[in-house]
């Protein structure tokens, strides 16, 4: 029986091995290929971030967007000077992050927008970082010049910049740009009318008809 010790023993090692491997293959990875957690497609969650425009409205117009993005801030002004302003009162405009890997400046632009969120000003630093895109979007740090632009629109500085580097805005950046993978979008921007992705490739008409569609619903 001693002899069949050690024998017995590396078997049941090589049996562990092997069953560790298997687990490890069948089991459901819990990050996607860029290192973001994998979450549920949650309708609901589609909702959730910064948004403007009644809470309870009818329909909700979601954008996943980058700010480094040139075909987002092409669509910037086509939503806040034209299609937002024709529903006004009755649309809810949520914006969510979504920073393309091949834009080295898009991650640190939604750390500003969503610092900038923790003093109230998110919709500023939104549209200031839309608006002078080209001021930063070539700097090998655009830090300092998000930081000029808090202090334009009169935050406290100080904050900003500790929330710029807080793990609470990268969660909240890494959370929504997981529901975006979630949902399998294409790329920036995309938008969601009440839960539904809009084909924008024949122009921004397509938002205004979902919206209307889903209006009269």
């Amino acid at each position: 029986m001693k002899k069949k010790l050690p024998t017995i023993i590396i078997i049941g090692l090589i049996v562990l091995v092997v069953g560790f491997i298997i687990y490890a293959m069948l089991k459901p990875d819990s990050q996607s290929s860029n290192g973001r957690a994998k979450v549920a497609a949650d309708v609901a969650k589609l909702s959730q971030g910064n948004s403007e425009g009644p809470a309870d409205a009818k329909v909700t117009l979601t954008e996943f967007g980058d700010y480094q993005c040139p075909a987002c801030a092409k669509f910037f002004p086509i939503l806040k000077d034209t299609i937002l302003p024709q529903y006004q009162g009755k649309v809810k405009f949520v914006f969510l992050n979504y920073p393309l890997p091949i834009h080295q400046n898009a991650v640190p632009a939604a750390q500003a927008a969503e610092a900038a969120a923790l003093q109230g000003k998110f919709w500023e630093m939104h549209d200031l970082l839309y608006q002078k895109q080209d001021e930063w979007v070539k700097l090998s740090n655009p830090q300092s010049k998000f930081e000029s632009y808090a202090k334009d629109l009169g935050l406290n500085v100080d904050q900003f910049k500790q929330d710029y580097k807080s793990q609470k805005v990268k969660d909240t950046i890494n959370a929504q740009a997981s529901l975006g993978d979630a949902f399998n979008i294409p790329g920036t921007p995309t938008f969601f009318v009440n839960g539904v992705q809009v084909d924008t490739s024949t122009g921004q008409d397509a938002i205004n008809k979902a919206i209307d569609k889903a209006l009269a619903q």
